[in-house]
């Protein structure tokens, strides 16, 4: 409720500022998107530690994939970089088409921020549609976790690769954003959308 405030509160300042038609329409497309239901429906694309991990089962029933694998994640001085596309479902219940110009946002697994980072392409639902909206996503896996025993961190992986065998609660925190006079404007707050993976 309160977000849904501090949004009108800016599209009203917008348009008491004189702004134009356009300024506009992206504003009232900020408030929609922040009325939108999310929810996970996939990751594709994943690569770690330099190894496509999209058909992960058979990966493990590979030896040298296998090897390697367990080489990436048992070096203690290594990186274990971990890449992945991660597809939102977004529903737009509102008589508005739901837009923003990109967004920032944080990946918290199990209570834990673990990377942060922005999208930078244009997004958009009609009204009353569904879209899917993907999230490209890196960071090195063994620095986030940091502190994390070995087999933590070879759960969470194999967790986003569908294989893991204890559940990890995720929740993606999304801040849109839309441009004015070639400057981006935040929405107030993040939007929270929460899953797991196992």
């Amino acid at each position: 409720m309160k977000k849904g405030i501090a949004l009108f509160s800016l599209i009203l300042c917008l348009f008491s500022c004189g702004v134009t038609q356009e300024l506009a329409k992206q504003a009232t497309g900020l408030y929609a998107i922040s009325t939108c239901k999310y929810v996970f429906q996939s990751i594709t694309e994943m690569v770690l530690a330099g190894i496509n991990m999209q058909n992960a089962k058979s990966i493990t029933s590979n030896p040298l994939a296998a090897a390697n694998l367990l080489a990436a994640f048992s070096n203690p001085n290594g990186s274990l970089p971990l890449s992945f596309t991660l597809n939102l479902g977004v529903t737009n219940p509102s008589v508005q088409t739901a837009l923003l110009n990109g967004a920032s946002y944080i990946l918290n697994i199990d209570g834990n921020d673990l990377t942060q980072g922005s999208l930078e392409r244009p997004f958009q639902v009609g009204a009353g549609q569904t879209a899917t909206l993907p999230i490209t996503i890196s960071f090195d896996l063994k620095k986030a976790m940091s502190g994390k025993s070995l087999d933590a961190i070879k759960n969470l992986a194999y967790n986003f690769a569908g294989i893991g065998n204890a559940s990890s609660n995720v929740t993606l925190k999304l801040k849109p954003s839309f441009m004015v006079n070639g400057s981006p404007i935040s929405a107030p707050d993040y939007i929270p959308i929460s899953f797991s993976l196992h």
